[in-house]
């Protein structure tokens, strides 16, 4: 991979793309792939964030989830804010062990 030397400009998307890719394929550590190819490592995990690529996997990082937002009346609910802008609320009669489950998945991503 090629080292980026315009300091403070935007790149494409593809280019980004292209890094991302590439990382997703290295076996480095974020730092050691910002690095070597010129990028900042909050730059590196900015791009993580917002394609949600998963290193290990090379694809995306989410799960399938039902519409919970139906026209049914209101109920009491816990929301749990991460930072980074994940939210995820739970309302009540949510089964414990399928919540375990899903914080247990949230925890890799």
């Amino acid at each position: 991979m090629q080292t980026i030397s315009r300091v403070g400009k935007r790149l494409s998307s593809e280019r980004r793309a292209k890094i991302l890719r590439a990382y997703a394929r290295s076996q480095l550590t974020q730092k050691q792939f910002a690095d070597q190819v010129g990028i900042g490592v909050s730059t590196l995990q900015a791009w993580l964030r917002k394609t949600a690529i998963n290193p290990g996997g090379g694809g995306a990082g989410f799960l399938p989830m039902p519409n919970l937002l139906s026209a049914s009346p209101p109920t009491l609910a816990y929301r749990i804010q991460w930072p980074g802008g994940l939210s995820l609320e739970v309302r009540s009669g949510f089964v414990d062990q399928e919540l375990a489950v899903l914080l247990e998945a949230l925890q890799t991503v």
